[in-house]
């Protein structure tokens, strides 16, 4: 299957599928041009379909443009321009503005999606030539650029300013951070003059606590020497007061021993065995009496004043009994 330019067909069959696709699609191609302006959407998207699916190559053409120019006679440019219509005007701008033509509408897909609208929205497309149209979107890009430029501007402005600002506000917290720094720095110094005073007093303490417990341990000391010596004297005094008490023990003892020696002269003297005896046993009795009253008084002496009374009631109480004995015979 081959094209014809003589007689602006295709001869011969499709043989495989996407010829016979692509053959399909052309067809309709010729049938949307012949419909003229109310089948240029549908005829732009379906140029733009042959050029985006690469049929043109299963027709035995190398690009689009040799497709168009041989099947259509449209030029590249031409072409082009169709795809551009279908990929950037909306399609109801391009069914409102067919009888516009395509070199008009190609125009319109040039310009943003905003200008689109002030030029439809400010001019007659059909009643207005190409010439003009390009004037009318030249002054229109013109003033867009001068709004483009003062919107510039006046974003740079406010890029300055936000940059001031930002400057500014850092600033400030450099500012409060090093503030707050400081005065971190001062409240750590005046942490650490705290906790040496606290140490020093410490320090203090532990050695007026060290002085005070050896003053006490000498002062305990002190009246342990003091009590020792104390003791020693009340000893000394107790020694003394029991050699006196002995050496009058003594001297009784010795002083009834003579009255016994002189009693037992006069017994000698009177020969009489009954007196003889009664001198003895009443010596003995003496001297029982006078050691029974020395253990009293020591053990009062030493502190045990309750045993003594007892002793001595007990000896009083023997006394009284052998007097009660002696005088009722």
């Amino acid at each position: 299957m081959r094209y014809d330019t003589e007689q602006m067909m295709f001869v011969g069959t499709a043989v495989t599928e996407e010829e016979t696709a692509a053959l399909g699609l052309h067809y309709e191609i010729i049938a949307a041009a012949q419909t003229a302006a109310a089948g240029l959407l549908d005829m732009a998207r379906k140029i733009k379909r042959m050029r985006d699916t690469g049929g043109y190559k299963a027709l035995g053409f190398e690009s689009l443009e040799a497709y168009t120019q041989a099947t259509m006679g449209m030029r590249q440019r031409q072409a082009y321009n169709y795809i551009s219509i279908a990929e950037k005007l909306p399609a109801q701008l391009i069914e409102q503005n067919a009888a516009a033509g395509v070199t008009k509408l190609a125009l319109l897909a040039s310009l943003t999606a905003g200008e689109q609208k002030q030029i439809t929205a400010e001019t007659d497309l059909a009643g207005t030539t190409v010439t003009e149209l390009k004037r009318q979107i030249r002054e229109l890009q013109e003033k867009n650029t001068g709004y483009a430029q003062q919107l510039s501007l006046l974003q740079a402005n406010a890029e300055d300013d936000r940059q001031t600002a930002r400057r500014d506000a850092q600033e400030t917290v450099r500012r409060e951070l090093e503030a707050a720094l400081q005065r971190q720095k001062e409240a750590e110094a005046a942490a650490e003059q705290d906790r040496k005073e606290r140490d020093a007093a410490l320090a203090a303490t532990e050695k007026l606590q060290a002085e005070a417990a050896q003053h006490k341990k000498a002062l305990e000391k002190a009246r342990a020497q003091g009590a020792a010596e104390a003791a020693e004297k009340a000893r000394a005094e107790v020694r003394m007061e029991n050699e006196a008490r002995l050496n009058a023990e003594k001297a009784a003892r010795e002083a009834a021993e003579e009255r016994a020696a002189q009693l037992a002269k006069q017994l000698q003297v009177s020969s009489d065995e009954s007196t003889v005896k009664f001198g003895l046993l009443f010596g003995q009795l003496q001297d029982n009496a006078y050691g029974i009253d020395a253990i009293c008084k020591e053990l009062a002496e030493n502190g045990d004043s309750e045993k003594a009374g007892k002793f001595r009631a007990a000896l009083g109480r023997a006394l009284t009994a052998l007097a009660q004995t002696l005088g009722n015979d």
